[in-house]
């Protein structure tokens, strides 16, 4: 409202100068002679008077005309002043607004990290270890001073700041959810709600069915609940802890491996690579063999998105309240429950395995 005030007020001022200008130029062609009988030149004198300080191979001799020159340079200087005070008042507006995280995001493809957690800065670091480019976009209720701090680490890169429930559709459109890439939802390990996180990736797949949902749970046995939500993928810290717990006990040489590997400074990592053309058709020994002659990388297996994997198969048979509620919502917003696509990785393929269309490489560096 603030800003389209402005506007309207901006406009006001910008037809007041133009008028100024046509007026004077009009009057002083009538009260001069000579040069100022041309009208071209008294338009170009009337506005040479009311931005600067005048035109110096053109001046009015008599009295009315010079008096005329006074007018319209006071009348042109505070129009003018006027002028860049408002603009530098909409953009320092809307820079305040988007600190306190009340501004809209107009970005595209952008990852949105819905909650807090103290460990927020190691999901930013490892995003941008992968993407430096990437554009990140914080939605959480969090306090200006915790933002800032996260925002002036990163003072680099592109971080901006939604403030509210991520659980709602306004405050997701405000982050520009429906053209968002990624969406990472945290749960928070001293106000832990699970409940939240599976109504948050409702609410992101119903305004961006394409939108990629990686999810945080606390509590495993709500895992199909989230599935039935269509999330993309879910994180559960105590599966990756026992895992651990147990490896460092059993196995210790595997445990700091992996802790190695997913360490986000360590100079090895898993990542994906797409598979050259001449590959397609060939088998995984000769893949194998390209990415560590060639590449000095070794691969470790396949992965492949095959589509229309839906979630309807995770639906109960004896359908509860909940499936219902979770289905009619989908169908509300014309979504289906069939349209889920599914990542099949193979580690550790068979040397002889045939390399097809469409698959592509886990290596690690």
């Amino acid at each position: 409202m603030i800003d389209t005030f402005k506007r309207n007020y901006l406009l006001i001022v910008i037809l007041g100068i133009a008028s100024t200008w046509m007026i004077g130029a009009f009057i002083i062609s009538i009260i001069e002679s000579g040069e100022f009988s041309n009208f071209t030149n008294s338009l170009w004198w009337t506005i040479v008077t009311m931005t600067t300080v005048g035109y110096g191979d053109m001046a009015p001799t008599t009295g009315l005309g010079r008096f005329l020159a006074i007018i319209i340079m006071f009348i042109g200087i505070s129009l003018i002043a006027v002028v860049t005070g408002t603009i530098s008042s909409i953009f320092t507006t809307r820079r305040i607004m988007e600190g306190k995280g009340l501004g809209n995001i107009t970005s595209k493809n952008h990852t949105l990290i819905c909650g807090w957690s103290d460990n927020i800065n190691n999901v930013i670091d490892s995003l941008m270890k992968i993407d430096k480019t990437i554009d990140i976009v914080l939605v959480n209720n969090q306090t200006e001073d915790n933002i800032n701090n996260i925002i002036s680490t990163y003072n680099n890169h592109n971080i901006k700041f939604i403030k509210g429930d991520f659980t709602l559709d306004s405050t997701l459109n405000n982050a520009n959810a429906s053209e968002a890439k990624n969406a990472v939802i945290i749960n928070d390990e001293k106000f832990i709600n699970d409940e939240k996180i599976i109504l948050a990736t409702l609410s992101l797949k119903k305004i961006s069915p394409k939108i990629k949902v990686v999810a945080q749970l606390n509590d495993q046995e709500k895992i199909s609940f989230l599935k039935r939500a269509n999330v993309d993928v879910v994180l559960t810290n105590h599966s990756f802890e026992s895992f651990m717990t147990t490896f460092h006990i059993t196995n210790p040489s595997v445990a700091h491996a992996i802790e190695n590997i997913i360490d986000k400074n360590s100079a090895n990592n898993v990542k994906n690579r797409r598979i050259p053309q001449e590959y397609i058709g060939k088998k995984f020994s000769e893949l194998f063999n390209y990415f560590y002659n060639e590449k000095n990388e070794i691969c470790i297996g396949t992965f492949y998105e095959e589509e229309n994997m839906g979630i309807s198969a995770f639906l109960s048979s004896d359908t509860s309240a909940l499936d219902k509620f979770i289905e009619s919502k989908l169908k509300e917003h014309g979504h289906s429950l069939d349209e889920k696509n599914k990542l099949n990785v193979n580690l550790n393929p068979n040397k002889d395995d045939i390399i097809n269309k469409g698959q592509g490489a886990l290596i690690i560096t």
